[in-house]
């Protein structure tokens, strides 16, 4: 663990994504926990909930507005930051509609990241 600061949970289907995300994450002083899929995310115990989301938009499986409505559906209260790579029409609106609290696309700066992170 890195800190008290808090922790971040990064959902991204591609390996090098995540570890990037996770190193820019730790880089803040935050811990990073990663998962490879929304259903991964769904069961996972968090003994402290996370205190941000960054969550790709593009997953197999439960995607990305379907996974925010399930997540803000058990009260999940983090911040929920949308990430692509292939943006398509609709999505933003979607995912803001279903609870994300921002959409950007990809790739995330250092300063992005630091962005979305609550100031300790």
């Amino acid at each position: 663990m890195c800190s008290d600061a808090g922790l971040v949970a990064i959902v991204d289907d591609d390996d090098a994504v995540r570890r990037a995300l996770a190193r820019g994450t730790r880089s803040l002083g935050y811990n990073a926990r990663t998962f490879a899929s929304g259903e991964a995310l769904l069961g996972a115990p968090f003994e402290v909930p996370p205190v941000l989301l960054l969550l790709d938009l593009h997953l197999p499986g439960v995607r990305g507005p379907d996974l925010i409505a399930q997540l803000r559906a058990r009260g999940f209260t983090p911040r929920i930051v949308v990430m692509t790579g292939r943006d398509s029409e609709g999505a933003k609106g979607s995912c803001l509609a279903a609870g994300a609290d921002a959409y950007i696309r990809k790739p995330l700066s250092r300063a992005d990241l630091s962005g979305f992170l609550p100031k300790v």
